[in-house]
């Protein structure tokens, strides 16, 4: 009865990030009639996260005639960062470079990509069932009605509802270090670069605005739960820098940490998984999103 009300694709993505908005367009110019399920009502994202395109990534861009789009809208950078910098400025490709910028552009981009290949994306919903059977899926979301897929693919992220419908499980290594990661403002000036001590690598950037200073604490606390605070932020600058620079207005607070995790399946029956939802490790280097 449902499959009879049910809006049919071929395959059906869970989760409109970099991974899915990639893996929708090479489906869509493959011939294949794919949709995408995306939980943001719009493309914006706050925040940082991935913050350049490695020169493999940006191969594959170019491959698809596209990578013009993003170089105009990054900065080229010929060290890409393997604990020392290291300089790929002779390296065999086109691309011998990173390409920095800001993970939200990357993602416009390839949203504005998907929508030229006329893919559908249903926005504000998301997966919250998927029942198999021989012939394909039947895709339950939070809003609107059922669909039903050929195959389901979970790009859904490190906590992919897709993955915990498909019972697949996700083993690997507990967390033993974190990071506080914030987008704010500061009273007093910045101290631009890197800073090392005995708990990590730290960093701090100015960002395009001029005013917005980008964050980066190392040697927190992994067991730490919840979004952190202004005032958490606050006392960690105070313990790395000596003061807590009168920060305020923070855009964006976040944390990570190095939990390292591997599905032991990356297939069961018509489900599929991607991206985080598939592995998960420590963002240092920008491995995450490439």
């Amino acid at each position: 009865e449902i499959r009879m009300q049910a809006t049919q694709h071929e395959v059906v993505i869970a989760g409109g990030g970099p991974t899915g908005l990639m893996l929708a367009a090479e489906l869509a110019l493959a011939g294949v009639d794919v949709a995408i399920v995306e939980r943001r009502p719009t493309q914006d994202r706050l925040g940082g996260r991935a913050g350049g395109l490695h020169a493999r990534s940006l191969e594959l861009l170019d491959q698809r005639g596209i990578v013009d789009r993003f170089l105009a809208a990054g900065r080229t950078w010929p060290r890409v960062s393997f604990h020392a910098p290291l300089d790929i400025g002779d390296f065999p490709t086109r691309h011998n470079y990173v390409l920095a910028l800001p993970q939200e552009r990357t993602e416009r981009l390839l949203a504005a990509w998907v929508e030229e290949l006329e893919v559908t994306v249903y926005r504000g919903r998301e997966v919250v069932g998927a029942a198999c059977d021989a012939h394909g899926v039947d895709v339950v979301t939070t809003q609107g009605e059922p669909l039903r897929a050929g195959w389901l693919v979970g790009c859904d992220g490190g906590r992919s509802t897709v993955r915990k419908l498909a019972g697949i499980g996700f083993p690997g290594w507990d967390a033993s270090t974190g990071w506080l990661m914030a987008e704010v403002r500061m009273r007093e000036k910045p101290v631009p670069g890197f800073r090392e001590d005995a708990s990590g690598r730290h960093a701090m950037s100015l960002l395009d605005d001029g005013e917005t200073v980008g964050v980066v604490i190392a040697g927190r606390d992994p067991r730490v739960r919840g979004e952190p605070t202004l005032q958490e932020l606050a006392a960690a600058l105070k313990d790395v820098y000596g003061t807590d620079f009168g920060v305020h207005a923070p855009t964006w607070l976040s944390r990570f940490n190095d939990a390292t995790r591997q599905a032991d399946a990356y297939r069961k029956d018509r489900i599929l998984l991607a991206g985080d939802a598939a592995h998960i490790h420590p963002p240092l280097g920008g491995q995450g999103l490439n």
